[in-house]
């Protein structure tokens, strides 16, 4: 991992590699966290067509699908000029090995706004995290020009996600955090939308109401805007690099 590199990276939660809640994740999404998604994505064992049709499956997920199964900590940024990989790796190794591993509360199927995720019972762990992870990460990255903030300033915009959205470039960070795990692209229609909560509560309900552990943080590359995310590194927490 050396050199000047390329995309975007984010640092994401992602369940421990073949466990429940991955398997969970990797079905309804139709592709891991770690390779390209198939051109033809299947539905997950247990979505019959006639509660949802494969299109419709498909249509629903691809959003999520593009980004791979995971709870943002650090939302995605461009690496400044002479920052590559290995400096991405070796910070965040850093950062990991300051943090001591937590359990990921209970998660439950919500909407949020217009789209379907799993979020936990509670946030303060995962608030510190991604708190420590914007400080560690923020350094590394392109700052947003005045003008991308603009582009991404919305009307329904408090004024403190605008004032978060000026110093750091995202407004959903600190005080405005709020953790959750996408499973949906927006679902406008509350029919459908509804729907789609139904049948996502009963295809959940192995790995919904428990806790899991958070062991990692998970880096996340995406070559070019057109291109998946997918993960390519895990730091363990608690693990300075002198120990691991």
């Amino acid at each position: 991992m050396t050199g000047q590199t390329s995309g975007r990276y984010g640092v994401y939660y992602a369940p421990e590699r073949g466990g429940d809640l991955d398997r969970f994740g990797a079905a309804w999404l139709g592709r891991d966290n770690e390779s390209v998604p198939p051109a033809a994505p299947v539905p997950p064992d247990g979505l019959s067509p006639e509660a949802l049709s494969p299109e419709a499956w498909r249509a629903a997920t691809e959003p999520p699908r593009h980004y791979g199964f995971h709870g943002t900590l650090m939302p995605p940024f461009a690496p400044l000029p002479g920052v590559d990989e290995a400096g991405i790796v070796d910070r965040l190794e850093t950062l990991a090995g300051s943090l001591a591993p937590f359990d990921l509360p209970s998660l439950s199927v919500r909407v949020i706004g217009s789209f379907l995720a799993l979020v936990p019972a509670d946030q303060v762990r995962l608030g510190e995290a991604a708190e420590a992870c914007l400080r560690a990460m923020t350094p590394l990255r392109i700052p947003a020009t005045p003008e991308e903030n603009e582009a991404r300033r919305t009307p329904g915009m408090t004024p403190a996600q605008s004032r978060l959205l000026d110093e750091w470039g995202y407004p959903y960070v600190l005080s405005e955090f709020r953790f959750h795990i996408t499973l949906t692209g927006r679902v406008e229609d509350p029919d459908r939308r509804a729907r789609l909560a139904d049948i996502l509560s009963g295809l959940a309900a192995s790995v919904t109401g428990r806790p899991y552990p958070v062991r990692e943080l998970c880096l996340f590359h995406q070559p070019d805007r057109s291109a998946p995310f997918r993960l390519t590194y895990r730091a363990r927490l608690g693990n300075t690099k002198e120990n691991s």
